[in-house]
């Protein structure tokens, strides 16, 4: 008789001939296959693969946890009567945003050449600028949470800020 892998899903009182009715020598026999280094290599070769899905797993459940404490774009001088998020490439030489979001925000103001703001509520803390490719910058705020970036990547960016109050992330902006 031979045995397919469907018939080893079925108890030992299901096929009372079976090689693996006796936990002894099923445990023999994986000892065997798995000396055998062709076997112990696709073994080894399984689990790696195993865990680096789910370090995967675990490290975009930590960046979807990030974006649950997204602030808001409440106010955006460029677009005063446009839609929030609309810029408007005609005038000022700055532009002012301000993010809030379950007690914790911070206002921007965005030159050619530089970045600057402050935490709301006013409290020392760090803000990282990050691009879609990943970090371009960080910098510690002083004691009121203000902090300045002298650079303006190309493409869309955000701020994550992070405080005693925690951590909070804005919205990506267009540039």
């Amino acid at each position: 008789m031979s045995w397919h892998s469907d018939d080893r899903a079925h108890s030992s009182t299901d096929h009372p001939g079976s090689p693996w009715a006796d936990d002894e020598v099923l445990g023999a026999e994986l000892v065997t296959a798995l000396a055998e280094r062709e076997t112990y290599d696709r073994v080894v070769a399984s689990a790696d693969l195993a865990f680096r899905a789910h370090r995967g797993m675990v490290d975009a459940r930590a960046g979807l946890e990030m974006d649950l404490l997204l602030l808001e774009l409440v106010y955006d001088s460029s677009a005063l009567d446009a839609p929030v998020g609309v810029r408007d490439r005609s005038g000022g030489t700055s532009r002012t945003l301000v993010f809030e979001g379950h007690g914790l925000g911070v206002e921007v103001e965005v030159e050619s050449s530089s970045i600057e703001g402050q935490l709301l509520p006013a409290t020392p803390g760090r803000v990282s600028l990050r691009t879609p490719d990943g970090v371009v910058a960080t910098i510690e705020t002083d004691d009121v949470g203000y902090f300045r970036f002298d650079v303006h990547p190309d493409g869309p960016l955000r701020l994550e800020c992070s405080s005693e109050g925690g951590t909070c992330l804005t919205q990506w902006l267009p540039y």
